[in-house]
C-alpha cells in the first residue's frame, strides 16, 4: 500500500474517530440531562408531598372551619373546626350538599342562586350568613370562599373557610342596644355628663349643659373647662381632679360655683372618675354635674337661722346670768342689810345698859371697899358687939361676904367688859357706817368675825373644841369695802366650821380622819407676797372637797350641804365681792380627806379710788 493511500486511510480513520467522539459526547450529555430531569422530578415530587402534608396539617389544625366543595357543592373535605362549628363529623358531612347540611330550610331558596353565582366568581368572596347546626341551633357565620381550578384553568370546586361569629354578633347587638340606651339616658338626664383630657380640654358635654348654664355645647367642646369655674374655687377644683389622676379612682363631693352665660354663678355638685387606656394609665376624666343652687341657698338660710338662734341663745344666757347675778346680789344685799341693821340695832341697844352697868360697877366697887373698911374698923374697935349684931354677922356669913364681895364685883366687871367687846365686834362686823372704800385693818375684821363665831368654836357634848391658829403677817391698812370683806370672812369661816362638824358627826372613823376627829383645826394666815397685794389663807383639816365639787364651788345656788341647810349663795357672793368689787382672786385648794384651803388675794390700793 502506498504512502498516499495510507495517509488517506489514516485521515479517514481520524475523521471516523472524531465523528465517534462527537457522537459519544452528545449521547453523554443527553444521559446527564435526563438524569438531572429525573432528579428534579423526584425533588419536586417530595416537595409536593411535603407541601401537601403541611397543607393537610394546616387544614386539620386551622381554628377556622375549612370545607372543600365539588362543583355540585357537595362536601369533599371537612376539618375538625368545621365539626366543632356545625356538630357534624367528617364522615357525616362527606358527599352531602351544602343546602341540606348547614342551610336553614326557610333560607334554602335564597341560597341556591348565591351558590350558583359563586361558581362564576373569578376571585374570592366574603359574606355573613345564617346557618344551622346538627342540633338545630341557628348560628351566624362569616364565610371566605375561593374557587379552585386545575392547571388548565378549569373549575374543580370551592374552598370555604368559615368562622362562627354568633357570640360576636350578639355582643355587637347588645352593645348597640346599650349604646342607644346610654345615649338616651345621657341626652335625657337632668344632670350634665362631661369628659375632658388631662389638660382640661372638654371632649364631651351632654345636651343639658345648655339648659343648665345657657351655653351651646359647641362653645366649649375642644376648649378648657377652667373659664367656667369661679376664680376662688379653682384651687379646690384642680385638687379634686388631680386626686382622680393620681389615685386612678373615682372621687365625689366637689362643690363649687359654675359660671353661667349671663355672667351669674350657680352652685354645682360634681363627681368624677378616670378613663384608663390599655396600659392602665389615666387618659381622660369623666363625670356628672348637678345644679345644687337651691340646696345651697337653703343651707345658707339654715346656717344664718342657726347663727341667729345661737346669738339669741347666747344673749338669753348672758341675760339669765346677769339676772341670776343681780338676784344673788339683791338677795344677799337685802340679807346683809337686814342683818347689819339688826346687829347694829342690837349692839346699840345692848351698848347703853352695858355702859351704864360698867360705869356703875366702878362706883359699887368703891362703895363696897369703903363699907368693908368700915366693918373692919368696927371689928377692931368693938371686938365684942351686942348679941343682935353677932347673930346678924353669923346669919349673913360676914367673913365669907367680906372675902367674896370683891371677887363678885371683879367678876361683874369682867362680864361687862366681855359684853362691851362683843358689842364692839358686832358693830365692827356690821360696818353700816363703812359702806364706801376706806383703809381698814384686815386683822381686826378677821378677829371680829371670830368673836361672833366663838360660840360655834367651843366644845359641845358630842363635838370637841375647834382650835383656831392665827399666823398674822405685818400688813398695812388695806383700801377695801370693810363690811363686804367681813362678809367673805364670815362665809368661809362658817363653811369651815360646818365642814369640821360634818367630818366628825357624819364620817366613819378611819385612820386618815382620826386626827381630825380629836383635833379639828382652822388655820388663818396673812402675808404680803409683793408690795401691791395682801394674801389671806383660811384652811381647815376636814374632809376636803372633790375635784367635781371644786369646779362648781363658786356657782350661784350650788351647795354641798343637805337640803334646807344651805342656799349656795355664800361662796358665790364671796367670789363676786373679791373679784368684782376688789379686783382680787379667790381660789380653793383641796383634795378628798386632805382638808380645804381658801386663798384670798386683794390689792392694797383700789384703782377705782384713784380715778
Amino acid at each position: 500500500m502506498s504512502t498516499q493511500v495510507l495517509q488517506e486511510e489514516l485521515t479517514n480513520l481520524r475523521n471516523y474517530i472524531e465523528r465517534l467522539e462527537t457522537a459519544l459526547s452528545v449521547s453523554s450529555r443527553s444521559i446527564k440531562q435526563q438524569y438531572k430531569l429525573w432528579l428534579n422530578f423526584q425533588r419536586t415530587k417530595a416537595a409536593l408531598k411535603e407541601s401537601q402534608e403541611e397543607l393537610s396539617i394546616l387544614v386539620e389544625r386551622n381554628p377556622l372551619g375549612v370545607i372543600y366543595w365539588n362543583t355540585a357543592f357537595e362536601v369533599t373535605r371537612w376539618n375538625p373546626a368545621a365539626e366543632s362549628i356545625f356538630g357534624y363529623t367528617q364522615q357525616e358531612a362527606l358527599n352531602r350538599h351544602a343546602l341540606e347540611l348547614i342551610v336553614p330550610e326557610n333560607a334554602r331558596e335564597l341560597v341556591t342562586p348565591v351558590l350558583s353565582a359563586l361558581l362564576q366568581q373569578q376571585g374570592g368572596t366574603l359574606s355573613t350568613n345564617t346557618n344551622i347546626t346538627k342540633e338545630g341551633r341557628i348560628i351566624t357565620c362569616k364565610w371566605y370562599n375561593t374557587p379552585l381550578t386545575d392547571s388548565n384553568g378549569k373549575l374543580t370546586g370551592v374552598l370555604s373557610m368559615v368562622e362562627d361569629v354568633t357570640a360576636y354578633q350578639e355582643a355587637q347587638t347588645a352593645l348597640a342596644k346599650s349604646e342607644i340606651q346610654f345615649r338616651s339616658m345621657v341626652e335625657n338626664a337632668n344632670d350634665v355628663i362631661y369628659s375632658f383630657l388631662l389638660d382640661g380640654t372638654l371632649t364631651y358635654l351632654s345636651p343639658n349643659f345648655t339648659d343648665m348654664f345657657g351655653y351651646e355645647v359647641s362653645e366649649f367642646i375642644g376648649k378648657s373647662y377652667e373659664p367656667l369655674v369661679h376664680p376662688d374655687d379653682t384651687g379646690v377644683c384642680s385638687a379634686f381632679f388631680e386626686r382622680i389622676v393620681q389615685t386612678g379612682k373615682k372621687q365625689s363631693g366637689l362643690e363649687l360655683r359654675h359660671k353661667c352665660k349671663d355672667g351669674s354663678y350657680c352652685w354645682i355638685l360634681s363627681n368624677g372618675s378616670p378613663i384608663l387606656n390599655a396600659e392602665g394609665e389615666v387618659v381622660e376624666v369623666q363625670g356628672i354635674t348637678r345644679d345644687i343652687s337651691e340646696r345651697k341657698l337653703a343651707e345658707e338660710a339654715q346656717q344664718e337661722s342657726e347663727a341667729q338662734l345661737r346669738r339669741q341663745k347666747l344673749a338669753l344666757e348672758q341675760t339669765l346670768q346677769e339676772l341670776k347675778h343681780t338676784q344673788t346680789q339683791l338677795i344677799q344685799s337685802e340679807k346683809m342689810s337686814s342683818l347689819g341693821q339688826l346687829v347694829a340695832g342690837v349692839a346699840h341697844e345692848i351698848n347703853n345698859p352695858v355702859n351704864f352697868i360698867y360705869g356703875n360697877i366702878i362706883h359699887i366697887n368703891e362703895y363696897a371697899e369703903g363699907l368693908l373698911q368700915l366693918v373692919h374698923l368696927y371689928q377692931i374697935n368693938y371686938p365684942d358687939p351686942i348679941s343682935e349684931i353677932q347673930a346678924q354677922v353669923e346669919d349673913i356669913e360676914l367673913d365669907f361676904l367680906v372675902e367674896d364681895l370683891p371677887n363678885l364685883i371683879s367678876s361683874m366687871k369682867v362680864g361687862a367688859e366681855r359684853i362691851r367687846e362683843i358689842v364692839t365686834s358686832l358693830r365692827t362686823f356690821s360696818r353700816l357706817d363703812e359702806a364706801e372704800l376706806k383703809f381698814t385693818n384686815i386683822h381686826q375684821g378677821i378677829d371680829s368675825t371670830l368673836m361672833i363665831l366663838e360660840h360655834r368654836l367651843k366644845a359641845k357634848a358630842n363635838l370637841p373644841k375647834i382650835m383656831v391658829t392665827k399666823e398674822y403677817g405685818n400688813l398695812p391698812l388695806v383700801e377695801c369695802y370693810p363690811g363686804q370683806l367681813n362678809q367673805v370672812f364670815m362665809n368661809i369661816l362658817a363653811n369651815a366650821i360646818d365642814t369640821l362638824e360634818d367630818s366628825i358627826v357624819n364620817s366613819k372613823t378611819t385612820e386618815s380622819l382620826r386626827y381630825t376627829l380629836h383635833c379639828p383645826e382652822i388655820r388663818i394666815s396673812t402675808e404680803m407676797p409683793n408690795s401691791q397685794q395682801v394674801m389671806i389663807r383660811i384652811a381647815d383639816n376636814g374632809l376636803g372637797i372633790s375635784e367635781k365639787g371644786q369646779q362648781k364651788l363658786f356657782d350661784p345656788f350650788y351647795t354641798t350641804k343637805e337640803i334646807g341647810k344651805g342656799t349656795g349663795l355664800g361662796l358665790s357672793i364671796s367670789y363676786q365681792i373679791i373679784t368684782e368689787r376688789h379686783g382680787g382672786t379667790l381660789k380653793c385648794i383641796s383634795s378628798p380627806e386632805k382638808g380645804a384651803e381658801f386663798v384670798i388675794s386683794i390689792p392694797i390700793y383700789q384703782i377705782k379710788s384713784k380715778s
